[in-house]
């Protein structure tokens, strides 16, 4: 029994060590990356916590619209009573007045009161700006995601083209190890000197130096991706992606016409001049009284003794209207409807520097991009003649045609050649973010 309970623990515990060594890897794409980010970005969650909470001070606001019911309360004990002045009601021609202490002890008081807004300016002013600010808490969050997207994927085709830098080092590791072998043969053989051999040795290990580099880089970039994903550092995070999509999604019409108000920050603005302009009519309106309806209901206990305060009860109520309304605060309320208008035309002025600013931000997104996706071609068309260059010169070296320095030196140049079409690949599809961003295309439904 007990060998079968040992048994059963060790596969157990074994099955949980191959299980959580699984979920320490995680392959990525674009698309789910996003998905992820939109599920655990700290940042973003705090905006839709921002956006909720406008939600909820909106609903607080227009509250004051119901009835509202107060209850209150009191016990009191005199140690020393109210002392009242009344004249001498024995003699009242006399002129003279007399001290008298009025009131019990002990005393207490229970308040009901229900109150009703029957006109109030300030409640107008949250009507009036209640959709435009929850619009505008919907447009924040909205220019935080975009944020997001353009933030991670750029962190996405790094840690792609980290990747893509360490597996083009371990295949020239490869090749050059069997180059490496080869000279060696040839120098036991007596077919070549040792200077084929150190070439080959110090290739083989400035490209081991650089594959280390890229390892370390690949970590930093690894952890950048981490960040926007919200995720804990200790996953494994590999990102699927090739290079052929990302060359065939660079295709975007550089013609389009362009205009500001498909940017998230425009819109903004409009949202914040429609919320300046509901100020503007509440400091107008700022002449109207606050006029509000109540109702009290109260009950007061009095008594010398205080073992006996609640044995009696003297109840009374009322009902009637409060009426508030300002007639003179010292040019208050010109002053600040003075101010109001100038928050609006400063929200104008915004509008106009915001389009100034874009359509620079477009024309850089837009130089960028078309030089970035020239030069693509041009690095492509240079890996494709390295290729052609290294196996002709390989073949030829087999041949005896060729030294073993024009190989090392064509293999440099492929190597050269493909990173930087590498390189080339990522500028041109951070140079598409860049534009889509600058026209207002990003997609942030995920």
């Amino acid at each position: 029994m007990r060998t079968l309970f040992a048994i059963l623990t060790f596969y157990f515990w074994f099955t949980g060590q191959v299980f959580s060594q699984q979920q320490e890897v995680m392959e990525l794409d674009l698309e789910s990356a996003l998905s992820l980010a939109f599920e655990n970005q700290p940042l973003l969650q705090q905006f839709v916590n921002e956006t909720e909470k406008t939600d909820y001070a909106i609903k607080s606001g227009k509250s004051a619209w119901i009835p509202q019911l107060n209850l209150e309360g009191a016990v009191n004990r005199y140690f020393q009573q109210p002392v009242a002045i009344f004249p001498d009601f024995d003699n009242p021609e006399s002129g003279e007045f007399q001290e008298v202490r009025t009131g019990v002890p002990h005393n207490a008081n229970l308040n009901f009161s229900l109150s009703q807004n029957l006109l109030n300016n300030e409640l107008f002013r949250i009507n009036a700006q209640a959709s435009h600010l929850k619009q505008a808490a919907s447009q924040s969050l909205e220019d935080i995601k975009i944020q997001v997207v353009v933030g991670l994927s750029k962190a996405f085709y790094e840690v792609f083209l980290a990747e893509e830098q360490v597996r083009l080092a371990q295949e020239d590791i490869k090749r050059q190890s069997r180059q490496l072998e080869d000279a060696k043969l040839q120098l036991e053989a007596g077919l070549t000197d040792n200077i084929d051999f150190k070439r080959a040795t110090i290739t083989l290990q400035n490209t081991q130096s650089q594959l280390y580099q890229y390892k370390e880089e690949k970590e930093i970039k690894v952890a950048a991706l981490k960040y926007w994903l919200g995720m804990d550092t200790d996953i494994e995070i590999n990102v699927r992606a090739s290079a052929a999509q990302l060359e065939e999604e660079l295709t975007p019409d550089t013609l389009l016409v362009y205009e500001a108000k498909n940017r998230i920050e425009y819109q903004v603005l409009e949202s914040q001049k429609a919320i300046q302009n509901a100020e503007i009519s509440y400091q107008k309106r700022r002449f109207l009284p606050d006029v509000s309806a109540f109702y009290d209901y109260n009950f007061l206990f009095l008594s010398p003794v205080g073992s006996k305060l609640f044995d009696q009860v003297y109840s009374f109520s009322l009902i009637g209207l409060q009426l508030n309304l300002p007639i003179f605060l010292g040019g208050k309320r010109k002053f600040e409807a003075r101010m109001a208008a100038l928050d609006l035309q400063n929200i104008n002025l915004d509008q106009k520097r915001l389009i100034l600013e874009v359509n620079l931000e477009m024309q850089e997104a837009l130089s960028a991009y078309k030089n970035s996706f020239y030069l693509l071609k041009t690095q492509k068309s240079n890996r494709e003649l390295a290729e052609e260059i290294y196996g002709t010169i390989s073949l030829q070296y087999e041949q005896g045609i060729k030294n073993f320095l024009e190989v090392i030196q064509a293999e440099t140049d492929l190597r050269t050649a493909r990173i930087n079409y590498l390189r080339s690949l990522f500028n041109a599809t951070t140079a598409k973010i860049d534009l889509q961003k600058a026209r207002g295309e990003i997609k942030t439904d995920y």
